[in-house]
């Protein structure tokens, strides 16, 4: 650890130096050009974390984000038989139990998950001569 930070310090130097020597050539004081390649690295170096920091929370974000849609493919929203009646939305695997911890009583709670089945109808015709037809036998029979 001692010895990174004694590499650190010996490239800010070197690099603040380096600075210095190219600025005296065009005659400015060595010992403010050297300031100024520190002040300069510093600067630099803030910039980079602040846009590193940005980008990886918008990685993060953008992962998340993609997690929550996984997720939505696979669970339920359910609501607590406790008092609290708080909504929790929970991921669900049909091959294990299902258990979750309450957000609002921290309680352990099972999800039983009960199926249904319904039959798959066709649309019927809706066009506008089939409503007709059908309108006007209803009249018909209506009145005899």
């Amino acid at each position: 650890m001692l010895r990174r930070i004694f590499t650190q310090v010996a490239i800010l130097v070197s690099i603040a130096s380096l600075t210095a020597i190219i600025l005296n050539h065009f005659g400015i004081n060595i010992f403010a050009s050297f300031f100024v390649g520190i002040v300069i690295q510093f600067l630099a170096y803030y910039t980079f974390i602040i846009t590193l920091n940005t980008y990886v929370a918008l990685k993060n974000k953008e992962l998340d984000n993609e997690r929550l849609k996984e997720l939505s493919y696979q669970g339920l929203g359910v609501t607590c038989p406790c008092y609290k009646q708080i909504n929790d939305f929970i991921p669900v695997r049909l091959n294990t139990p299902t258990y979750y911890r309450c957000s609002g009583c921290s309680k352990a709670i099972s999800v039983l998950i009960n199926t249904e089945t319904a039959v798959v109808t066709e649309p019927q015709d809706s066009s506008i001569q089939h409503m007709n037809a059908i309108l006007g036998k209803g009249i018909q029979n209506a009145n005899p």
